[in-house]
């Protein structure tokens, strides 16, 4: 009897801290989880206005309603953008909140500016099935550059083009997929970075994980690189532009838009100044659009 007693307790003195370490990595893990849905993904389900293209400038010749399949099957709804006389085509990756007609009102300035489009909306956006992961919105944005390279123009270069979380998505994309050459509008360094900026007095990013590293990617990067970054970006402040930058070895530009934040870092100041084949250089714009992404 005496030995069994022992038995049970050398059992519970190595049990608890067992199940209190087993405990903690599944709290780590849960609070993890909870972060990167409750900071990376804010879909919506109904469009700002309407999903008439019409509504937000767009010509209804100009545009095609088109679906696309994914490799695991979900189906991504878009917007084929034809310009008059287009001189490149690009995909346009859209950022965390919302859908596809958050920054519909972008187009026609791009449009106008000779660049076809194919803009779509990620697995759990808008019309588009399933619910959004962080793996899940990659092979999304893979079968979307697979889809743009049957419907564009063979003659016209291509560009990917990345608004906030759609730049981190961007820069994992490229590096399976080719392109002529990338924008980054008010893309973030690393999701790491993005927890401290969120949460600077807790170690929220001890849970984030190492996933959409921005600056790792493109250090490969083997086209041209534009950035656009407002300086008055709360989410993702403009330091982060000059370390995606500087870790950039290849052609590339940053424009910051002076005293812009996110919301007023519009494509339109920086269209007019520049195009993504730049050389290496620095600028800063001192107009911004007020309309918001």
């Amino acid at each position: 009897m005496a030995v069994g007693r022992a038995r049970v307790r050398r059992i519970k003195k190595f049990s608890l801290p067992i199940l209190i370490g087993a405990g903690t990595l599944v709290a780590l893990d849960v609070a993890r989880r909870i972060f990167r849905m409750a900071r990376l993904f804010n879909p919506s389900r109904d469009p700002v206005s309407t999903w008439n293209p019409e509504d937000y400038g767009i010509p209804r010749e100009q545009c095609e309603e088109v679906w696309m399949e994914t490799g695991d099957g979900e189906l991504l709804y878009g917007w084929s953008l034809r310009a008059k006389n287009p001189v490149a085509s690009a995909l346009y990756c859209h950022g965390n909140t919302g859908n596809l007609t958050n920054p519909a009102h972008l187009m026609p300035h791009l449009l106008d500016s000779g660049i076809n489009i194919l803009l779509f909306d990620y697995r759990g956006y808008g019309r588009s099935t399933g619910t959004a992961t962080m793996s899940g919105v990659v092979e999304d944005t893979l079968a979307a550059a697979r889809y743009h390279d049957t419907i564009r123009p063979k003659r016209l270069p291509t560009i990917l083009y990345g608004f906030s979380l759609g730049g981190a998505i961007a820069a994992q994309v490229i590096r399976r997929h080719p392109f002529d050459g990338m924008i980054l509008q008010s893309t973030f360094t690393k999701l790491q970075d993005v927890a401290k900026v969120a949460y600077p007095r807790l170690p929220i990013h001890l849970l984030s994980g190492s996933g959409f590293d921005t600056v790792g990617a493109i250090r490969d990067l083997r086209v041209p690189l534009l950035i656009l970054h407002g300086t008055e970006d709360p989410a993702c402040p403009c330091w982060m532009a000059d370390v995606l930058y500087e870790a950039c070895g290849s052609s590339k530009k940053i424009l910051r838009v002076n005293g812009a934040t996110r919301r007023e870092c519009s494509t339109l100041s920086a269209l007019s100044h520049t195009s993504c084949r730049a050389p290496h250089s620095r600028s800063r714009v001192r107009n911004a659009s007020a309309r918001s992404v």
